[in-house]
């Protein structure tokens, strides 16, 4: 099987929090992945769910077994503390019954933190105090080198992250895959109920416009967390990220940032979504 695959990408804000992103230029989470997908497999069909919403179905004559892969985005939504609420826990949902339906699964940040409550894992606000802009120094586990999804990534490498919260229990049938000082799972494999997801707590779908975008979208907060001292430097540095974005060769700002080709390089940085479809998703749609 070559292509004509078929991808299901489940956005994880609701629909207003993707209004205030979009209002600073910025692309949801889906599109990110919708993107991407559509780069690595040109032949493919990707349709965008909003679990979050209410009466958010799939597209009209669809199930979730009609697709061969489903992807969860990242999210300003918060597990912790979001027991009771609605658009928290319709994504567990939407999770369980991916799971059930044995179609292969893959998220990034709040997808990872999603799928690991749906299995029965815990989230919790990050001990250290989370990350933001790059995860540094990310180490793949013993278990991540022999694992397929990191297939050709180097065994400790950066990547694009922001969050205040991370998988601190994972679920029975999940092995850890990375992890880096300042969080003890960055990704994971879950096996749950006939499914399997693979996950990482960063973002590989980002670019550095994408983040630009959100230093500008939580600017505010960030300088009362102490990431930068006032506005000016939290607009400086987006506009450095902008730059660069702009214009991978320029080694002065890489080297003054501290971004390297793991996160330049799109198909250095998007290895585990390819590794996910190569080695996951293709075999079970052949199946």
């Amino acid at each position: 099987m070559t292509g004509g695959l078929r991808f299901l990408v489940a956005e994880g804000n609701p629909s207003d929090r993707n209004a205030a992103l979009e209002a600073f230029g910025g692309r949801t989470g889906s599109e990110c992945f919708a993107g991407l997908l559509r780069e690595l497999e040109p032949n493919s069909t990707v349709d965008t769910a909003h679990p979050a919403d209410v009466d958010a179905d799939l597209p009209a004559g669809m199930a979730l077994s009609g697709y061969d892969g489903v992807l969860i985005s990242g999210s300003g939504l918060n597990i912790p503390d979001g027991e009771d609420d609605p658009q928290v826990q319709r994504q567990i949902t939407f999770a369980q019954a991916v799971f059930e339906a044995g179609v292969p699964m893959f998220g990034s940040c709040w997808g990872l933190q999603v799928a690991a409550a749906a299995a029965g894992g815990r989230v919790q606000t990050s001990p250290f105090g989370g990350e933001m802009g790059l995860a540094r120094k990310i180490a793949l586990t013993n278990d991540g080198r022999a694992h397929p999804l990191y297939e050709g990534k180097a065994q400790a490498f950066d990547a694009p992250a922001i969050h205040v919260d991370e998988v601190t229990h994972m679920p029975p049938g999940s092995v850890v895959l990375a992890a880096n000082r300042l969080c003890a799972i960055q990704a994971a494999s879950i096996r749950h109920r006939g499914g399997i997801f693979w996950g990482v707590q960063y973002h590989p779908e980002f670019n550095l416009l994408d983040m630009a975008r959100l230093v500008r979208r939580y600017a505010r907060r960030l300088v009362d967390q102490g990431y930068f001292s006032d506005m000016a430097a939290a607009e400086s540095h987006a506009m450095q990220l902008t730059t660069l974005d702009d214009n991978p060769a320029r080694r002065d700002l890489a080297w003054l940032l501290g971004i390297d080709d793991d996160v330049l390089d799109r198909r250095i940085r998007w290895r585990e979504i390819s590794n996910w479809i190569a080695r996951l998703v293709r075999p079970a749609a052949h199946r």
